[in-house]
């Protein structure tokens, strides 16, 4: 099994991993649509690793269970969101429903980038990347938060 394969981890390069086990850091939601990744047998160029066309987009918990066209239930309380405990352990508070979730990102009580989970996928996911967040989070609150 060849590894070639290395992601970016607090901006510090982990790995090499094989193609397998980066399919499997996609999958569990350690490694996002927009996350970068790079593999070394292609060069040295970093991208996205959703550009990189070899994970199908239903890999990533992001893209998982939502079906562009279909209607969205904004009041079913299906979402939990991971809070941070001040350098503690992470809690799971929810569970939450869309409209709660898009009214605690217009008030600043949810960030873009908090994870979120909700029966269905296969891992976490960050918040900003869910199309069901997609209208009400604003470029300013993507820029003004660091990672």
């Amino acid at each position: 099994m060849k590894k070639t394969w290395f992601r970016s981890v607090n901006l510090r390069p982990q790995g090499p991993y094989s193609l397998e086990e980066m399919r499997a850091f996609i999958h569990r939601g350690e490694v996002g649509f927009q996350d970068l990744i790079l593999d070394e047998s292609k060069g040295d160029v970093w991208k996205a690793a959703a550009d990189w066309g070899v994970f199908e987009l239903t890999l990533f918990p992001a893209g998982q269970s939502f079906i562009p066209g279909m209607s969205i239930n904004e009041e079913a309380q299906e979402w939990v969101v991971l809070v941070g405990q001040n350098g503690g352990v992470p809690l799971q508070e929810g569970p939450y429903s869309v409209a709660d979730i898009k009214a605690g990102l217009k008030a600043g009580r949810i960030s873009p980038y908090q994870l979120i989970w909700k029966s269905g996928l296969s891992g976490w996911c960050q918040v900003k990347d869910r199309p069901e967040y997609y209208s009400c989070i604003s470029s300013d609150q993507l820029s003004s938060e660091s990672l």
